[in-house]
């Protein structure tokens, strides 16, 4: 039997094997590194292993339909590229490139606020799967004005992230001694040297910066953590969502809720859907797994609102695990960026054509026809 991707690498985990080896270590561990002792990230995969599905015989599964409709628009797969700041450090042109993919799959594409890529570039390379994702500034006009700049570039729908309250302490960043631009420290120069596949790429498409909010830098010469920090809102209010959900006429999603309070507010303000994560991680190490939480996503809720998930998700069986406990779409940004890490610009393919396959594989062993058919019902009663 023919796959639709490279047999070497038929796992995604395999992919992260490649992408360790073949990338610098601030870059690998920039994606791949979780918060203060990293439970919280192991936390999310154990929580989707957790989960179990009872499979149905005695019923025809020659097809299962894998598309999803969200928010009018009906996508091929239930799978998307979730926000990713500073994502062609992993691979130069990896953004780019991920965006090309996810249009030519039919899957959405979310480009973050601190992308290395112009948001104008990316919706012109996505205009039918753009979601534009904003980090919320202090700044009002700033805020704005992205948000202008995000519906006049025709992305579809705008994703608020709520949950960097604080600039996070990452431990393998801190040890890789990683900043922007790059200080070539000896162990940065070293890490170059060694991995030339990559520094060559880099030197020929240019240094990572976050090019969609240097026009918001009053000082060019302040380092970008320290702006970064200044940059945004430390705890977005409600009051701050109430104004954005004026501004914004198209679907308005917030993204990186777990409480119940939280997301009963979004109901209130007239907020279109909710992914619920925990940053993958990345933020708070005692914070429930996205798993969990989704678990307890009352149905009022899920009535109202359109839900979706990230976080720990690595396989289609944990998309379909997803489904089961209630998402209409889910995400998973590390998967994608090990695959750019790991084949460069034709890893976006090999990501996408391994989660199709094993959502397909997963359906019909269940004995469901479609995605839209998957529901709680599959859910083991132990």
């Amino acid at each position: 039997m023919t796959l639709p991707y490279d047999t070497r690498f038929p796992a995604i985990a395999d992919l992260k094997a490649r992408a360790r080896r073949r990338l610098p270590a601030f870059a690998f561990d920039y994606v791949d590194g979780g918060i203060d002792e990293e439970y919280g990230k192991r936390r999310n995969r154990d929580a989707w292993h957790e989960i179990e599905l009872t499979p149905r015989y005695l019923r025809d599964v020659t097809t299962a339909d894998q598309s999803a409709e969200v928010f009018g628009h009906r996508y091929s797969m239930p799978i998307g590229v979730p926000p990713v700041g500073l994502g062609n450090m992993m691979w130069p042109g990896a953004e780019l490139a991920l965006a090309r993919a996810a249009q030519h799959a039919n899957i959405p594409y979310v480009l973050s606020t601190f992308s290395t890529t112009l948001m104008e570039d990316i919706a012109r390379a996505a205009p039918d799967v753009g979601w534009f994702q904003l980090y919320v500034p202090k700044n009002v006009d700033a805020m704005k004005d992205l948000i202008s700049r995000a519906k006049n570039s025709g992305f579809h729908v705008l994703v608020v992230t709520l949950d960097i309250a604080v600039g996070a302490k990452r431990n393998r960043e801190l040890k890789n001694g990683l900043k922007l631009p790059f200080k070539f420290t000896p162990k940065i120069v070293w890490e170059a040297m060694t991995h030339p596949a990559w520094t060559f790429d880099t030197l020929t498409y240019g240094q990572p910066d976050f090019v969609n909010v240097q026009t918001y830098r009053d000082n060019p010469d302040e380092e970008l953590g320290v702006f970064l920090t200044s940059f945004n809102m430390n705890g977005v209010t409600r009051e701050r969502i109430e104004m954005i959900r004026e501004l914004w006429d198209g679907p308005l999603v917030i993204k990186g809720v777990q409480y119940d309070r939280d997301i009963r507010d979004c109901l209130e303000i007239g907020v279109d859907g909710i992914v619920v994560s925990n940053h993958g991680g990345r933020q708070l190490d005692a914070a429930p797994s996205s798993a969990q939480s989704l678990r307890e996503v009352s149905a009022e809720a899920r009535a109202r609102m359109t839900v979706m998930v990230d976080s720990g998700i690595r396989t289609g069986m944990d998309i379909v695990r997803a489904r089961a406990l209630g998402a209409e779409m889910t995400f998973s940004g590390r998967s994608f960026f090990w695959g750019m890490g790991a084949l460069g610009r034709n890893g976006a393919e090999q990501v996408v054509g391994i989660f199709r396959d094993e959502v397909d594989r997963t359906l019909k062993q269940l004995g469901c026809p479609s995605w839209d058919a998957m529901d709680g019902s599959w859910l083991s009663s132990r």
